[in-house]
């Protein structure tokens, strides 16, 4: 019975989307570091800055699936998933983070980009998130794709 239990959480695809977008993303967080500056140097800090966006980007990833199979009518969307589900997944998460990055970099300043990050010009926001949004949604769609079925 418990065995059953498990096995049903884990084919969860929710589960799996945010497992996966966390590892993702977390590499990714770290890997950009340098197109940041960090408000302190402390490592503990920087760590927990990293974890911090690392789960904001697992919630848009979560928001981003829910989105998608809202349209599709089906969680299991990822299984087949066509050039439009896979379109709308990407472009959720760079709608948000074009939002975000206006919203916390340029009005809020809440984070800032260092000299080696290309931004658009015109909406001032950074070229490197835009592409963490047009990369790991589809390789996040591969793996638990592969993963589940």
């Amino acid at each position: 019975m418990k065995i059953n239990i498990v096995k049903r959480v884990a084919s969860l695809p929710e589960l799996n989307i945010a497992f996966f977008a966390f590892l993702l993303n977390f590499v990714w967080e770290v890997l950009q570091t340098p197109f940041f500056i960090d408000i302190s140097t402390e490592i503990n800090t920087i760590i927990w800055y990293r974890i911090h966006c690392t789960l904001g980007d697992v919630m848009i990833s979560l928001a981003g699936f829910w989105f998608v199979a809202l349209i599709a009518r089906s969680r299991n969307w990822f299984l087949n998933p066509t050039k439009k589900k896979l379109l709308l997944f990407v472009a959720f998460g760079v709608s948000y983070t074009i939002f975000s990055e206006i919203k916390n970099v340029s009005l809020n300043k809440l984070w800032a980009y260092s000299d080696l990050m290309p931004v658009i010009p015109y909406i001032d926001v950074g070229i490197v998130p835009l592409i963490q949004w047009i990369t790991i949604p589809p390789l996040l769609v591969f793996i638990v794709r592969r993963q589940l079925s």
